[in-house]
């Protein structure tokens, strides 16, 4: 009897203890506004394994922001009872019903769970009795879908919060062959009450610019933020603080609170990009571009041999800085020119880029009289009106005074003077002069003064030519690394050092000087390529060739340039 009664009972435990053994799943709220987490929590009692759920078939409609896992063991009534926890924190990727598929560990496996992921509003509003009513929002909107390569678009995010939501501004995982991304401005926060709750707008402002032509995807703005909600841990401070006050990261609630993850994100938007319009010498689609000019002095005079600066100033509405041409100054007979280096800067007014470069040029005139600088242009197209325009600054007369020695001058006075013959009678005895010493001291004085300006400034040039770096290594590399930029600067550069007698300011003057049809041609693929924004279509290959041979060739064409050096602008 006494074995039947033990027999039974341990049947009994055995079926207790295999009844206790199970793999369930929960979730902390079914109902989940879009955007925001819910928590799903997976329990395995009373099984001995190592293993862990394979939860890849999440991933499809859920995003996993943490996994957390623990033990837990339970004694009731003398029965001792263990279990594994998962607890993991999701949110849904879309919105409607979703299915939570079963999950698997140690040949036992979940049952499905539906949630409903609830669609944010225009504008998002909170009953206090509601908690799965939508807290957050996010819209994503363009000015122009059918803009034209490199034409400003303004992208505009709008935020509208309800929760105290925290985070970061949004950002875009954009390809950077596509487009060039930039801030305008600070974030704009405006405040509503609605239904007595504070519902704050949140704005932020993008300008994109395509770089290429043909239907284009404006990414998703991405917003990963966080809202804080009471702990259930007791706060010992909350009689002495308002409720509000501090709870929106500030203050001693923060202690006694829970951070609830929120990632929010805009729908792509397609765009259809027109290309550049044939005819432009420089593609520049702006809303509005001005040319304008100032000299240094409000009324400069011109005198031969002193220098006068100028400075041009190009101004263009929603197109970036690297976009600007490079202001071209056409030669002028009687002046030398000595244009310096482009400088460029942006800025945002009205939610348009604006870019400005200014450069300035030197002139220095070699003669007198009335002498007119051209007129200077450039053509851009204005997005507004789909026309070409032209932005110009009006010739400018000069009148030239004065002259002024130059030691040059001085050097060819005395020469004259040193190689006048001395006059002889028909036998050889010097035939008796007048000669006035005051006149002689004067020359000699000028002689020697002029012998030693004419050293210095040898010597300068002759320095300057010593130290210039030899940038031959920096072209080739530029090539090979299909930097046509800084290839087209370092050319420039390098025309500038091996003929310093010749006004080089652009491409096309280095060609001029070689007066090769080859090396002309491949200096307009590079102008081309340039314009056309297409730097990895260029053969690097070709243009080194050639470059080399012009390197070889630098002698015979320094030999046919007759010109003595220039007195050259510092």
């Amino acid at each position: 009897m006494k074995k039947t009664v033990l027999s039974i009972l341990l049947l009994l435990m055995i079926c207790n203890t295999a009844g206790a053994q199970s793999f369930d799943a929960t979730v902390n709220r079914n109902v989940v506004p879009e955007g925001e987490t819910f928590v799903l929590t997976l329990e395995l009692k009373d099984v001995d394994t190592s293993s862990s759920p394979d939860l890849s078939a999440l991933n499809q409609d859920f995003m996993v922001l943490s996994v957390s896992n623990g033990y837990r063991t339970n004694i009731i009534n003398s029965q001792v009872s263990k279990s594994r926890q998962w607890n993991l924190v999701m949110i849904p990727k879309k919105t409607g019903e979703i299915n939570i598929s079963e999950i698997e560990l140690a040949g036992y496996k979940t049952k499905p769970i539906t949630i409903t992921v609830k669609p944010s509003g225009e504008e998002p509003l909170v009953k206090a009795e509601d908690v799965n009513s939508p807290k957050f929002k996010i819209t994503g909107d363009i000015n122009n879908n059918n803009p034209y390569v490199q034409e400003q678009i303004n992208y505009r995010v709008k935020i509208y919060d309800v929760g105290g939501l925290q985070g970061n501004p949004p950002y875009f995982s954009a390809s950077e062959d596509d487009w060039i991304i930039k801030n305008i401005g600070e974030p704009k926060i405006e405040t509503k009450i609605i239904n007595g709750r504070n519902l704050r707008e949140i704005t932020f402002d993008y300008a994109f610019f395509p770089l290429k032509s043909g239907e284009l995807i404006i990414p998703p703005a991405q917003f990963s933020g966080y809202y804080l909600t009471k702990s259930t841990r007791t706060d010992p401070f909350a009689r002495f603080f308002e409720e509000d006050e501090f709870f929106a990261g500030f203050g001693m609630n923060t202690v006694f609170a829970n951070k609830n993850p929120v990632v929010l994100n805009t729908k792509p938007i397609k765009v259809n990009v027109k290309p550049a319009v044939s005819g432009a010498t420089w593609w520049l689609p702006a809303k509005d571009v001005k040319l304008s000019a100032e000299f240094n002095e409000q009324k400069p005079q011109f005198k031969v041999g002193e220098p006068v600066s100028r400075t041009v100033y190009l101004k263009a509405v929603g197109v970036l800085d690297t976009n600007l041409p490079e202001i071209e100054f056409a030669s002028v007979d009687g002046v030398k020119q000595y244009p310096e280096k482009p400088i460029s800067e942006m800025s945002v007014k009205d939610n348009d880029i604006i870019s400005i470069s200014k450069i300035s040029n030197v002139y220095i005139p070699s003669k007198t009289g009335d002498i007119v600088l051209p007129e200077i242009e450039v053509q851009w197209f204005n997005t507004t009106t789909n026309s070409f325009e032209v932005a110009s600054i009006p010739e400018y007369k000069i009148n030239v005074e004065g002259t002024m020695s130059t030691p040059q001058d001085e050097k060819q006075r005395v020469e004259e003077i040193v190689q006048q013959p001395q006059t002889q009678d028909k036998k050889g005895v010097d035939v008796e002069t007048k000669v006035d010493n005051g006149k002689i001291i004067y020359l000699l004085i000028i002689a020697f003064f002029g012998g030693i300006l004419v050293a210095l400034v040898l010597s300068k040039l002759l320095t300057k030519v010593a130290l210039q770096p030899n940038n031959k290594k920096t072209i080739i590399e530029a090539a090979k690394a299909k930097n046509l930029k800084l290839l087209r600067d370092e050319l420039i550069i390098w025309g500038q050092k091996h003929f310093p007698d010749k006004n080089i300011a652009n491409l096309q003057d280095v060609a001029d000087i070689f007066d090769s049809q080859v090396f002309n041609r491949e200096l307009d693929k590079i102008r081309e390529t340039l314009y056309a924004n297409t730097e990895k279509d260029w053969d690097e290959k070709e243009f080194l060739e050639v470059f080399c041979n012009m390197c070889k060739s630098i002698k015979k064409h320094k030999k046919k340039q007759k010109a003595p050096l220039p007195e050259l602008y510092k």
